[in-house]
C-alpha cells in the first residue's frame, strides 16, 4: 500500500476539509455489488469459461455413456379404418372407446397367440400405445419392441386382432337380434292359431301383418354383411430404434451440463473475495478509482522505473493522472500514504509515483520501510553513504537520476513505530523542507505498517491488484485508514504483468545489504557492525558515533557503527534540504 502523508496529526482535520476526499467506506458484505445485471453475469461466465466448459463436456459424456447404455427400442405403427358394424351409424362410434377396446384382455389375448408370447396378456397390452385424430375414424396402433421385426409384427397382430373382435362382437349382436325376432314370430303365429279358421275376425289381420314387419327385419339381418372395419396401413419393420434418440440425449445432456456449469460459476464467482475490476473496488473501498491500468511490476531485473524510461507511455500518464488527482485540490506541502492489498509486500508504485512527483519539480521524499525503499538504489541510483543513526532529516539520500527526489528508509518493519516515535520532530522538519512525502506502506504481510504509517499520513491512496486483492483485505484496509482518521483520496487498480517479488527481498533480513548509486559513489554495510551492544532506538549523545556528512556531489564518507533504527533501517545525509512549500 502507498500514501501521502501530511504535517501530524493536528494538521489531518484541516486536510480532510480543504481535499473533500471521501472517507473509507462501510465493510464490504459481499464478493461484488448486491444487484448483478446482465453484463455482470456475461462477465461472470467469461471469467469462469473454464468451469462452464468442463461441466458442459461432462454432461455430453453422461449423456454418451447413458445413450450407450440404454436398450435400443423399435416402434411400427399399423393404421385401422373404423367403419360402422352392422349398418349402425357413424356417429355411434367413440374413438375414444374403440381405443380402449384395442388394448383390452380379449385383444391382447388374441395377439398374444399370433405373436406366441410367453408373458401374460396385461404386459403385451403394455407394449400398445393408441392415438386417433380429433374428428376422425382412424386408429394408429404402435408397438414397442426390442427388435425392428418383432414391432412390425405387434402391431399388425394387435390390428388384426382387434377388427377380428370387432367381427365377433358384431356376428354376436346380429344373432341376438335374429333370435329375438324368431321368438316374436314364434309367439304371434301361436296367437294366430287360436283365432281358428274365420276370416272376418279383426285381429287375424293385425298379427298377419306384424308377423309380416318381423320377416321383413328378420331378412334384413340374416342377409347383412359385418364390417369392423380394415387396416388401412400394415405396419412395416423400421429402419431405426424409435429410442434413444441420440440429438435429443445430446441436447438433454447440452443443456443440463450448462445449466450447472452456470450455476457452479455463478456460486464460485461470489465466493471468490477477489477484486475483479474497479468497480468492485470502488464498492468495498467507498471512494473512487482514480486509475486503472498494467503495471510492469518486479523486482531488481527488470528495467528502469515507468516513470522515469517513458514519457508518453500509459502507465507513466497514468502516475501522472495520480499525481494530479494528489495536488489539484490543495498547495499545501503534505504526506501521502500508497498502502495496498494483494501482493506480497513490495510493489514499484510508491516509488514510480514518487517518481513523478520529482518530475514535475515538486521535492519528493520516498520513505518507508528498509525493503520498501531498497529499490531506489538500484534504480535510481543514491547519492552518498547514508549514516547509521542519527535524526531523520539527516539521513536523506539524494538519488542520481531525479535531484527533487530523496530517499529515507525508516529500518525495519517489526521497528518501524519505535523509529517513527524516536523521530517524531524530525518527520515534521523535513515535511516543512519539501512538498511531498510519499510512505511506502505496501505490506500485506504486516498489516500494521500501513496502519503506523497512516497515524502520520493526511490522505492515502489504495493500491490493488486485479485478480489478486481480496475485499476482504481492502475492506480491513479501509477499516484501519478510518481508525487513523486518514481520508482516502482514491484507489489504483493495477494488472500485474510480471513476477513481483521475485528474488529482490528474498533473504534481505538475513544477510548484508549493499547499495552502490548509478555512478558508484557510495555504499552502506548492514552486517558490519563492530562488537558491543546495539544502542538503543533512543539517540544516546554519550554513545553516538560520528556521523558522516555527504555532498550532494556523491561523495563518500566513511560509515561508523552505530545504533540502527528500528532494526537496521539506515540512511545518508543530503548537505542541501530541500526547500518547503509552504501551505
Amino acid at each position: 500500500m502507498t500514501g501521502v502523508g501530511g504535517k501530524r496529526e493536528h494538521h489531518v482535520e484541516s486536510e480532510h476539509r480543504v481535499t473533500g476526499a471521501a472517507q473509507a467506506g462501510p465493510p464490504y458484505s459481499g464478493a461484488g455489488p448486491s444487484v448483478v445485471t446482465i453484463g455482470q453475469f456475461f462477465s461472470t461466465l467469461h471469467r469462469r469459461w473454464l468451469t462452464v466448459t468442463v461441466m458442459v463436456m461432462l454432461g455430453l459424456l453422461a449423456a454418451g455413456a447413458l445413450l450407450l447404455n440404454t436398450a435400443k427400442t423399435y416402434e411400427a405403427t399399423a393404421v385401422v379404418d373404423i367403419s360402422p358394424t352392422s349398418g349402425a351409424a357413424a356417429t355411434s362410434i367413440s374413438t375414444i372407446t374403440e381405443s380402449r377396446i384395442v388394448t383390452s384382455t380379449s385383444v391382447a389375448s388374441a395377439a398374444r397367440q399370433t405373436l406366441a408370447y410367453t408373458g401374460t396378456p396385461t404386459e403385451l397390452a403394455r407394449q400398445v400405445t393408441v392415438t386417433s385424430p380429433l374428428d376422425s375414424l382412424v386408429l394408429y396402433i404402435s408397438f414397442a419392441a426390442d427388435t425392428a421385426q418383432g414391432a412390425a409384427d405387434g402391431a399388425n397382430a394387435f390390428a388384426n386382432a382387434y377388427l377380428d373382435y370387432r367381427t365377433l362382437i358384431a356376428q354376436k349382436d346380429i344373432t341376438l337380434r335374429i333370435g329375438r325376432i324368431q321368438s316374436q314370430v314364434a309367439d304371434l303365429q301361436k296367437s294366430l292359431a287360436t283365432l281358428g279358421t274365420s276370416q272376418n275376425d279383426p285381429r287375424r289381420e293385425l298379427l298377419q301383418n306384424q308377423i309380416q314387419q318381423l320377416q321383413n327385419q328378420l331378412n334384413t339381418y340374416q342377409t347383412s354383411v359385418i364390417s369392423p372395419g380394415q387396416v388401412a396401413g400394415a405396419a412395416v419393420v423400421p429402419s431405426s430404434p424409435s429410442s434413444p434418440r441420440p440429438p435429443l440425449y445430446l441436447a438433454g445432456g447440452l443443456l443440463l451440463g450448462l445449466l450447472l456449469g452456470v450455476i457452479l460459476a455463478v456460486v464460485r464467482d461470489r465466493r471468490d473475495d477477489q477484486v475483479r475490476d474497479s468497480v468492485d473496488l470502488e464498492h468495498s473501498l467507498g471512494a473512487p478509482v482514480i486509475t486503472e491500468f498494467d503495471a510492469d511490476e518486479g523486482g531488481r531485473s527488470l528495467g528502469p522505473l515507468a516513470a522515469t524510461a517513458a514519457t508518453r507511455g500509459a502507465e507513466a500518464d497514468a502516475y501522472r493522472t495520480v499525481t494530479t488527482a494528489v495536488t489539484s485540490h490543495s498547495a499545501s506541502s503534505r504526506t501521502v500514504l500508497l498502502c495496498g492489498a494483494g501482493h506480497e509486500g513490495l510493489s514499484r508504485a510508491p516509488l514510480n509515483l514518487a517518481a513523478t512527483f520529482a518530475k514535475q519539480g515538486l521535492r519528493t521524499v520516498i520513505a518507508g520501510p528498509e525493503r520498501a525503499v531498497e529499490p531506489a538504489y538500484t534504480l535510481l541510483g543514491v547519492q552518498g553513504t547514508p549514516t547509521s543513526w542519527g535524526r531523520l532529516a539527516d539521513q536523506l539520500a539524494p538519488t542520481t537520476e531525479l535531484p527533487n527526489l530523496l530517499v529515507l528508509s525508516l529500518g525495519d518493519e517489526v521497528s518501524l513505530g519505535a523509529t517513527l516515535r524516536a523521530n517524531d520532530d524530525s518527520l515534521s522538519e523535513i515535511l516543512a523542507k519539501v512538498d511531498i512525502i510519499v510512505l511506502d506502506g505496501v505490506n500485506i504481510e504486516l498489516p500494521s505498517t500501513s496502519l503506523r504509517l497512516g497515524q502520520i499520513a493526511n490522505e492515502a491512496i489504495v493500491v490493488a491488484y486485479k485478480n489478486h486483492s481480496t475485499h476482504s483485505d481492502i475492506e480491513r484496509l479501509a477499516r484501519q485508514l478510518a481508525q487513523v482518521s486518514v481520508t482516502v483520496l482514491g484507489g489504483i487498480l493495477l494488472s500485474r504483468r510480471s513476477g513481483l517479488r521475485g528474488k529482490l527481498s528474498r533473504g534481505r533480513r538475513d544477510k548484508p545489504a549493499s547499495r552502490r548509486s548509478a555512478g558508484g559513489a557510495g555504499h552502506r554495510d548492514l552486517a558490519k557492525a563492530q562488537p558491543g551492544p546495539t544502542a538503543p532506538v533512543e539517540p544516546q549523545p554519550a554513545r553516538a558515533p560520528e556521523a558522516a556528512n555527504v555532498t550532494s556531489g556523491g561523495s563518500a564518507a566513511a560509515t561508523q557503527p552505530a545504533a540502527t533504527l528500528g532494526s537496521g533501517g539506515v540512511g545518508s545525509a543530503s548537505s542541501r534540504p530541500a526547500t518547503a512549500r509552504k501551505s
